[in-house]
């Protein structure tokens, strides 16, 4: 805001806004609001009135390779099958997954004959299906939940008992019923009658079950058809009925030549991660038979195992990072923002069954299942760029002052200004810290093009964070 002295003042706050809407398009986009990002890496701003540090990863005890977590853990069962324990499975082992650790002891893990792929597990009546694959086609390992396994269950013991295609095989359940994914097919399984039947809906040639999900009593069957990988695809939800015993579809909503990576139900809403291939991955959600995007991300797209629910937003995979979308309050606007980092280099399944997210990653020959745990010094954050020059006069930054909490022993917060597109910067950092809340900086250089703010949080605590409130910045115009 100019003012008649040839003066201007800026104001960012209004963090909870996440990234620009235009940020996985351009880092350096001037689209947005005050409290757009233009870029930000590991950052919360879940609660409302503050931008801080994303949250660190701590091991589960016997979450890593020197304990029971020895390959990739594939899916998570995302709520506690009773009292703080719940479920996982590797590439070739079922887990037993606490609050606080991953058992290693007598039965867990349990090593699965021939399993080379862990896929997914449900609970049904009392008893744990783990659909996996193997060098040649998959099965289901059956667990009794106390110390029974029955690893080829799947291909001997249900009437319709055989071998299932080697795929992704997401599974959802309501009552006695189980749907899962059997690549081109999408199989189903009531327990009342212990009858599976491994291809109850055909989808063709080409074509391969995405995710499942049940919402008011219907089944939503997420499908992507064409030559899978990194080709452009063509995809569609199906409903399906509950009772899964027709053959017959109720109906489709096409998503066109597009792929789908998840279905997630929130608030009575059916949520949906997909990407287009030219560069635009989408979280949206399902209206009758359109498709409403909410927000966008850079990265790959995540699958029906990288997703939870944390703040009342989706939490998901994209890459080696997790991304939170929408809005913590009702009243507050839909946001998307990279929140934490997943661990290592490659990672696996998220979920959160005891409230806090554990994600699974590997690197070369480790591995391990972490948890939300204290703070990241790893986190920045950059606002969208903001135009200071009208016509022969260009814009200098006179002082800044960055409104905090009362931050703890260690905590810091680094400031620099990023002038002309980012070809410069405002030379040595100015440091956000000590036990007050009111911070002025002054001296950041010439008259500038533009500018954005940059927040670099990597000389801070992993244990007291900086809890940036607002910034307010003054100027004036100065004719070149």
């Amino acid at each position: 805001m100019a003012n008649k002295d040839n003066t201007f003042f800026l104001e960012f706050n209004n963090f909870y806004a996440g990234l620009s809407p235009a940020a996985h398009l351009n880092s350096l986009t001037s689209i947005g609001g005050q409290g757009h990002a233009s870029a930000m890496s590991n950052c919360d701003i879940l609660t409302p009135d503050y931008l801080t540090q994303g949250f660190g990863l701590a091991s589960l005890t016997g979450g890593t390779q020197a304990g029971a977590v020895t390959d990739q853990i594939n899916f998570i069962m995302d709520r506690a099958v009773s009292a703080d324990k719940t479920y996982g499975v590797s590439d070739t082992k079922l887990h037993e997954i606490s609050s606080t650790a991953v058992t290693n002891t007598g039965d867990f893990p349990h090593t699965i004959t021939n399993a080379t792929e862990g896929s997914s597990c449900i609970e049904i009546k009392g008893n744990l299906l783990t659909f996996y694959n193997k060098s040649s086609g998959g099965d289901i390992c059956k667990f009794d939940l106390s110390s029974t396994f029955d690893d080829d269950w799947g291909s001997t013991i249900p009437t319709g008992a055989g071998a299932l295609q080697k795929a992704p095989h997401p599974s959802a359940k309501k009552e006695d019923i189980v749907v899962f994914g059997n690549g081109r097919y999408v199989g189903v399984y009531t327990d009342t009658t212990t009858t599976i039947e491994l291809a109850k809906l055909d989808f063709g040639n080409d074509s391969e079950c995405a995710d499942i999900v049940f919402h008011a009593n219907q089944w939503y069957l997420a499908i992507n058809s064409g030559v899978l990988g990194t080709n452009r695809t063509q995809s569609s939800v199906y409903l399906y009925d509950g009772s899964a015993t027709s053959s017959i579809l109720d109906d489709e909503t096409s998503i066109g030549v597009q792929r789908i990576g998840f279905l997630k139900v929130l608030n009575g809403i059916v949520y949906i991660a997909y990407q287009d291939v030219s560069g635009s991955n989408i979280l949206g959600y399902i209206s009758g038979r359109q498709i409403k995007p909410l927000g966008y991300f850079s990265g790959d797209l995540p699958t029906f195992a990288q997703k939870t629910l944390y703040k009342n937003t989706i939490l998901f995979v994209s890459g080696a990072s997790l991304y939170s979308v929408g809005a913590v309050v009702e009243d507050l606007p839909i946001q998307i923002s990279q929140i934490a980092d997943g661990g290592y280099s490659t990672v696996g399944a998220l979920a959160a069954p005891f409230g806090t997210p554990m994600v699974a990653s590997t690197e070369s020959t480790s591995f391990k299942l972490a948890q939300f745990s204290g703070y990241d010094v790893s986190s920045s954050w950059r606002s969208i760029i903001i135009p200071i020059s009208r016509g022969r006069q260009l814009g200098q930054i006179d002082t800044i002052t960055v409104y905090t909490n009362t931050i703890g022993t260690g905590g810091r917060c680094d400031l620099q200004l990023e002038y002309d597109q980012d070809s410069a910067d405002s030379g040595t950092v100015k440091q956000i810290t000590g036990a007050k809340r009111r911070h002025v900086f002054k001296n950041f250089g010439g008259a500038k093009e533009d500018f954005r703010i940059y927040l670099n949080f990597a000389n801070g605590s992993t244990s007291n964070p900086v809890q940036v409130r607002r910034i307010s910045l003054t100027g004036n115009y100065i004719e070149r």
